[in-house]
């Protein structure tokens, strides 16, 4: 694999984890309103490398 499609593939992967970790944040902050910050902010992080490690496997294997 060439450096420079290396690098569009980890850019793609990360992109697609953000969105895909703030929507799935967001979705949780409208079916539990009354929960602290930080709890959306796990929810954001973890599903974040979750998602990334799981698009990283999906495009680099």
């Amino acid at each position: 694999m060439e450096e420079k499609e290396h690098k569009r593939k980890v850019w793609k992967s990360i992109i697609a984890s953000v969105i895909t970790s703030s929507a799935i944040a967001l979705l949780t902050a409208f079916a539990l309103p009354e929960m602290k910050f930080a709890f959306y902010l796990l929810i954001w992080l973890g599903t974040f490398f979750v998602w990334w490690m799981w698009t990283m496997m999906a495009t680099h294997y």
